[in-house]
């Protein structure tokens, strides 16, 4: 079931300010992390029921029943359509036109707002990436930041690490990072992943891909040990989570880090990666692995 994140956050604001309450009296009462109100009131994160039930007395309203009051219908369509992009990226495959087509579709049919917001972001977001791929760096820059104003209209790249954000706003956080590796801002790019990583919940299905890049990050950063420290955190998001989308990579990234600290898993690793590979028909990483292994690693992994 989906929801409509900032209509239940803005209500939940609402109805503190009428109880003349701030967020952390909330807190404090309810014993809940302050952080965690903002991110509700906000709209930002999907609440736990758990903890709606363990606010509710202090908000002097059923927030579970709130909750439900805010969902909507068409979010699914475009959440399958976001998972096959993700699923995209995580396999090399940058073409993107049948997602951009059923995205536009999604839009021409769509009267919730908040889900056109969504919609458009992420048109947008594609359309960033594929100027990435291009090396069109400063536009894809320009796309990301505007695809982000879209749900935080403020938003500024000086001071990011000022605001809340959602899921799909780190997401694209996160591949503006990857311009600053691209420009070789070493020192930028490790800060805003290491932002991305701490503005998501446990149980965030962006969790794994963003482990990736932090351990891809400090390879190349020559800290092999947290490398592969967010290696495994990432593949034990996967597992726990039930999320295969980054689990090829991540163990691909265990694996280097592991052959740069000599360690003899390294070759366990890499072939899992292949059996993989194999199992979900990640052709493109597949065949992307192999030849990075041989051409930096001098290994030779067996196709199949």
């Amino acid at each position: 079931m989906h929801y409509n994140l900032e209509l239940f956050g803005k209500k939940l604001k609402t109805i503190r300010k009428k109880l003349n309450l701030n967020k952390k009296d909330i807190a404090e009462m309810a014993f809940v992390a302050d952080k965690t109100i903002r991110r509700y009131e906000s709209g930002k994160v999907k609440p736990n029921f758990d903890i709606l039930e363990t606010l509710s007395p202090y908000y002097k309203t059923d927030l579970v029943a709130l909750l439900i009051q805010c969902r909507f219908d068409d979010y699914s369509v475009f959440y399958a359509i976001k998972n096959r992009i993700e699923i995209k990226l995580g396999n090399q495959d940058n073409t993107f036109n049948k997602e951009l087509r059923d995205l536009n579709i999604l839009l021409s049919s769509t009267k919730n707002k908040y889900c056109i917001d969504l919609i458009n972001q992420l048109i947008i977001f594609i359309e960033a990436i594929e100027l990435y791929n291009n090396s069109r760096i400063d536009l894809a820059q320009d796309n990301f930041i505007k695809a982000i104003k879209i749900t935080t209209p403020n938003f500024n790249l000086n001071n990011y690490d000022s605001y809340i954000f959602s899921s799909i706003e780190v997401r694209i956080l996160m591949n503006i990072a990857l311009i600053f590796n691209k420009l070789n801002d070493n020192i930028k790019y490790l800060e805003i992943l290491e932002f991305c990583i701490n503005s998501i919940e446990y149980t965030d299905e962006i969790r794994p891909t963003l482990c990736n890049n932090l351990a891809v990050a400090y390879i190349r950063n020559k800290n092999y040990q947290k490398s592969l420290l967010y290696s495994n955190i990432g593949i034990q998001a996967c597992i726990e989570n039930q999320n295969s989308n980054c689990l090829s990579n991540l163990y691909y990234t265990k694996g280097c880090a592991e052959y740069r600290l000599n360690m003899k898993e390294h070759i366990e690793s890499l072939n899992t990666t292949i059996y993989l590979c194999r199992a979900f028909k990640q052709d493109n990483l597949r065949n992307f692995i192999i030849e990075r292994c041989k051409k930096y690693l001098d290994i030779d992994l067996l196709p199949n």
